[in-house]
């Protein structure tokens, strides 16, 4: 286990760490044993519980899954056919435990279509990333007679190629970017801080016809 963390009341973080270079190489490091395990990441996903390899032995489990819609079938003189779209996906889990989020990672990310430029590919990373967004309320944990909420704060989405981070947060779904380069130009040799609360805005289009 990691050393003690003060921050979070001296305890030991079981942190599950993922590593992305910009030709698209990934590992995970992943604390087990008093040991640094570190995994070739070709999936390009991971889940912070269990470990990765334990993550990869249950994606066995969904080979089944498949992006193409499933073709009807003939029983005993009977049609049977799919109710709508999606047929190929039936019995991807839609919980939010970490195994179930590794294996929607998977599978989405895997059958995304790759697109030419980033700014393109960006806002289809955070379509894909509504798949696991959390609402308030929806996990949710008791302490005695407290409940404490587990809820997604922020997600993110990097361009490794030209240094940009992208950002939404649970107020405000709009996506906000980051030049790393441009922000570290302008920072100098000072710690800044870019403030990444703020409140959705709504546009009322009531009376904008064409």
């Amino acid at each position: 286990m990691p050393n003690p963390i003060k921050e979070i009341g001296g305890e030991s973080f079981p942190g599950h760490f993922v590593v992305h270079d910009s030709t698209g190489a990934s590992v995970v490091i992943e604390p087990v044993d008093k040991t640094l395990k570190i995994y070739d990441n070709p999936l390009g996903v991971m889940a912070n519980s269990p470990t990765f390899d334990w993550h990869v032995t249950n994606l066995r489990n969904y080979v089944n899954l498949t992006t193409t819609n499933v073709p009807p079938i003939e029983m005993s003189g009977i049609k049977l056919s799919q109710f709508g779209q999606g047929s190929g996906m039936r019995g991807i889990p839609g919980d939010f435990t970490p195994p179930s989020r590794f294996v929607r990672a998977v599978a989405f990310s895997q059958s995304a279509e790759k697109l030419a430029t980033a700014e393109e590919t960006v806002p289809q990373v955070f379509h894909i990333m509504n798949a696991f967004d959390i609402p308030v309320g929806a996990a949710r944990e008791k302490h005695g007679d407290e409940v404490h909420y587990d809820y997604t704060v922020w997600t993110s989405a990097s361009d490794l190629k030209n240094m940009r981070w992208a950002y939404k947060t649970y107020s405000d779904q709009s996506i906000r970017s980051v030049d790393v380069r441009k922000a570290l130009n302008a920072a100098g040799d000072r710690i800044r801080i870019i403030e990444m609360d703020s409140l959705q805005p709504i546009e009322d289009v009531s009376t904008k016809f064409k």
